[in-house]
């Protein structure tokens, strides 16, 4: 297992070529940055237990920086939709954990997951999605789906490149959560702000 937390060249390469052709699936064509993945590390120590669901895992950035912090790998799902993107993902960490999964319909399989290794509920999100991109049912499709087997406490930690919520706010009130402007990166490119959804109780 391949845990190196700086992105290689391939890296830049695969997602600039999969940019170039999905700019409305690939949210990005540099990974995230050793800043952002220390910022998701944050978000993840925060829930102490429970599974943490990594969303739009692409080549790996995050997923190898949450591990080479420490967390337990029987805690870690890492969803990639693209298959390019996850069959790099099951070469860099093995298969395990490792999700080809489209990250609006994940609630049944993470009912599975919980099950299978001994978790009552999620415990975070972390997303690089670009749910800017999606269609207003999609981006609750998304949300529902992951606080569904969610604890009360759970937070869904988002990245966008534009300092509003890539989510409309009044939508997600409208829906039962809130929003917070967590964290501005500039230590990224480009430069990024995470957001943070919580639900309401």
């Amino acid at each position: 297992m391949n845990t190196r937390t700086a992105p290689s060249l391939s890296d830049f390469t695969t997602l600039w070529r999969l940019w170039l052709t999905k700019p409305r699936q690939i949210a990005t064509w540099a990974p995230s940055s050793a800043a952002v993945g220390a910022a998701f590390v944050d978000a993840a120590t925060a829930a102490p237990d429970g599974l943490i669901v990594e969303l739009g895992a692409g080549t790996g950035p995050i997923t190898a920086t949450l591990l080479a912090a420490g967390l337990d790998r029987n805690r870690l799902i890492a969803v990639e939709a693209d298959h390019i993107l996850h069959a790099r993902l099951c070469r860099r960490f093995g298969p395990a954990g490792m999700l080809c999964l489209d990250a609006r319909a994940l609630a049944p399989t993470i009912a599975r997951l919980l099950r299978r290794r001994g978790h009552e509920h999620v415990g975070a999100i972390l997303s690089t999605l670009p749910i800017l991109n999606f269609d207003t049912p999609d981006q609750r499709a998304v949300l529902d789906g992951c606080f569904t087997h969610a604890a009360s406490s759970a937070c869904f930690t988002q990245i966008t490149y534009l300092p509003g919520s890539p989510v409309r706010r009044h939508r997600l009130e409208r829906w039962g959560y809130s929003a917070t402007r967590w964290r501005r990166i500039q230590r990224n490119w480009p430069p990024a702000t995470l957001w943070q959804y919580r639900r309401e109780p």
